[in-house]
């Protein structure tokens, strides 16, 4: 499942932090390696590479500089940092092992695959170079097989098998042969990386040896207290045991589509045990996989339905759709077992999906309330019925909250292996002069699906129209059709149309541009620098967010929820421009009384839509800071709808999810709150965040 902001939004400068105090510096920094500093955030921020400020910055004898330097190649990414990775390669070899570390990581970061050889070298070297090296090698991929193969089969520290493993996991096919022998290591956390890599990809062939992990009991040994020690330091494993992740992982992997007919009924025996497990976590992974057993796993997820943790009931409801059929009767019993928004709304969709057409769908769609009328858009169009998703989407296309707009007119689209039908159509293209510039952007996003010649023009007046938008979502959302129009079909653009185009403004956002200059007449797009902001800006992330950090005065912020508070810690040193913008949000007010509009269980939890429905932001947008941390339990992220469209928008995951690493900028962690989190639902108010 891909974590993701809907829509994007525009990349509008931050303005300046106003007031406070400088803060002190640690012993023998003066103004001059913050000036450095700051100036490496900038080059990053503006994604071009200053070989003469990097080569600076790793003279310096100041460690957490030379640090910045090394990481800040990688995180320009690929089209400018590659020329930084000759630098990087050389670095793996530096005195000073974070230097070294980071080195391997931003090398996986540009995935260099002149590095395959160096980074496999670095697999017998410390374990924290070699824990990161693993990790590159799992980002190159295909390049990097032999590497990752050959590392598995040699003996190395808990931390580097673990990333192997992991990085073994993104690999086509998937290397079973060296990831089964890893499912009987006596460590738990080594033990759920390899569950975990195969029941990332439901590998077919590493069923049996989950099935019989799962029977032999090993999974619910408690570990001696030296494993527990060690567990509690390995990452992906704090504050939820090793063996409660693999049963989950297990969970996961014994969906019908993998275990086949041969391997079904056994399959089926261990999820059904596993719905009664002691972890909420590993029941909601049971759930979903029982659900792809059809009606054999009725009376599994009925009696799910009736789960102490509300998540669970949420996961049952969700994964009726292939379990109920047009004849049941089970219907009103389930409707009853929770009044919640977030459950009702997930079984009026399942039962839709199933065939039935219960008589709340008609009462919901004229409820005051427009979380109850969008929920009834969208599950029409969570069904094959085209008639009916069609009769009872259409109406909502006029409804005056363009939220339930939206939703209307993405369930409308079909999905792009059936046809467009021509009521749909014409539906679609009045949508492109919507007054909501996000409801704009969805529309065009369907069009996309099915790019045409004949629909250029109405894209592009309403590319027009959008100029006077907020956001930029509906204007990038007619960039990308043009895009794959144009890779669809070239020809559709003839001499005229290519002139008009070759004489659209250069856009002021660099979503815009880096989305546009792909297409031929919009090449000069790629040319246009990005602004940086001032550098009085920077320096003043660096004393504020950066120094504070590296004394050991880490910022904390505590998001506190109708449920209870949750205690952050912000990783000012990994991401300062991230933390700068959360607190800044956090200290205006913006997330009052905003809810969870996203919570998907087992998974994360994801708020900063004051829209409250995941489209909404501040209007600007702010650049991704990949850096060393892990999605680990509680990992706090930055939601995203591409590359560098971070705004408001964060998420906190419920388990760990290792395949985020590297992708979403993690820019904190919960240290107190856990039970909170788990009892998150979607729709869940924030009275607020306070942060000190």
């Amino acid at each position: 499942m891909q974590l993701r902001k809907r829509v994007v939004i525009t990349a509008l400068l931050i303005a300046i932090a106003g007031g406070g105090s400088a803060q002190g510096l640690p012993s023998g920094v003066g103004a001059r390696e913050v000036n450095v500093y700051a100036r490496l955030l900038a080059m990053t921020d503006t994604r071009r590479l200053d070989t003469v400020l990097v080569d600076r910055a790793l003279a310096s004898n100041w460690p957490p500089l030379r640090a910045a330097a090394t990481l800040a190649i990688g995180q320009i990414g690929p089209e400018q940092g590659m020329a930084g990775a000759p630098r990087l390669r050389a670095l793996l070899r530096d005195r000073d092992v974070t230097v070294a570390a980071n080195a391997a990581y931003a090398l996986g970061l540009l995935r260099d695959t002149a590095a395959v050889s160096d980074l496999s070298a670095a697999l017998a070297q410390n374990h924290e170079l070699a824990r990161e090296a693993a990790w590159a090698l799992g980002e190159i991929g295909a390049p990097a097989r032999n590497a990752i193969t050959t590392g598995l089969g040699r003996s190395h520290d808990h931390d580097t098998a673990i990333q192997l493993l992991l990085a073994a996991a993104k690999l086509r096919p998937l290397p079973l042969t060296d990831i089964k022998p890893y499912l009987r290591e006596r460590h738990p956390s080594v033990v759920w990386a390899a569950s975990y890599a195969i029941a990332r990809t439901r590998a077919p062939g590493g069923v049996r040896e989950l099935i019989d992990l799962e029977v032999s009991n090993a999974l619910w040994t408690r570990p001696q207290n030296s494993d527990r020690a060690a567990a509690k330091a390995t990452p992906y494993t704090d504050a939820q045991s090793g063996n409660q992740l693999s049963r989950a992982e297990i969970a996961r992997a014994l969906a019908k589509s993998a275990a086949g007919d041969s391997l079904g009924q056994p399959a089926f025996a261990v999820l059904s045990r596993l719905v009664g497990d002691a972890d909420p976590h590993v029941r909601i992974n049971a759930v979903r996989s029982l659900g792809t057993y059809g009606p054999l796993a009725k009376q599994a997820l009925v009696y799910a339905t009736r789960d102490s943790d509300p998540n669970v009931r949420i996961a049952a409801a969700q994964s009726f759709g292939t379990v109920l059929s047009t004849s049941a009767t089970e219907f009103p019993s389930l409707w009853a077992a929770d009044t919640s928004i977030a459950y009702r709304s997930s079984l009026l969709a399942s039962a839709t999906r199933a065939g039935l057409r219960p008589p709340e769908l008609r009462a919901w769609a004229t409820s005051s309330d427009w979380r109850l009328r969008a929920a009834v858009a969208a599950a029409a169009g969570d069904t094959i019925d085209r008639g009916f998703a069609i009769s009872r989407a259409a109406p909502f296309v006029l409804d005056p909250d363009p939220r339930v707009r939206e939703s209307a007119y993405a369930s409308l689209a079909p999905p792009a292996t059936m046809p467009l039908e021509d009521s749909v159509h014409t539906l679609l293209l009045g949508g492109l002069h919507d007054p909501d510039f996000y409801v704009r952007a969805t529309v065009i996003g369907a069009l996309a699906d099915r790019p045409s010649s004949s629909d250029l023009a109405a894209v592009l007046t309403s590319y027009t129209q959008a100029g006077r938008d907020s956001a930029n979502d509906a204007r990038l959302a007619a960039i990308q059709y043009v895009v794959t129009l144009w890779k669809k079909d070239s020809s559709a653009f003839n001499a005229n149309r290519r002139a008009q185009l070759s004489r659209t403004p250069v856009p002021a956002d660099p979503l815009e541009r880096a989305a546009g200059k792909t297409l031929p007449v919009w090449s000069a797009w790629g040319n246009a620098p990005s602004t940086p902001r001032p550098l009085g800006w920077y320096e003043g992330v660096v004393r504020e967010i950066v120094m504070p950090a590296l004394r050991g005065k880490s910022v904390n912020a505590t998001i506190n929820t109708v449920r209870g508070p949750i205690r952050l810690e912000l990783f000012g040193v990994d991401a300062p421009i991230t933390v700068w913008n959360f607190l800044s949000l956090a200290r205006s007010g913006y997330y009052r009384n905003t809810r969870f509009h996203r919570v998907v269980p087992n998974f994360v939890a994801q708020d900063g839509d004051p829209r409250d429905d995941g489209n909404g932001g501040p209007g600007y947008a702010i650049r991704d800071e990949m850096n060393r941390n892990r999605y680990e339990r509680g990992a706090v992220g930055m939601a995203l709808s591409g590359p560098d469209t971070g705004g408001s928008q964060y998420f906190i995951t419920h388990s760990p999810q290792p395949h985020l690493d590297g992708h979403y900028t993690v820019f904190g962690r919960v240290i107190r709150g856990y039970d909170v989190l788990d009892k998150l639902v979607q729709g869940d108010l924030i009275t607020r965040i306070d942060s000190k």
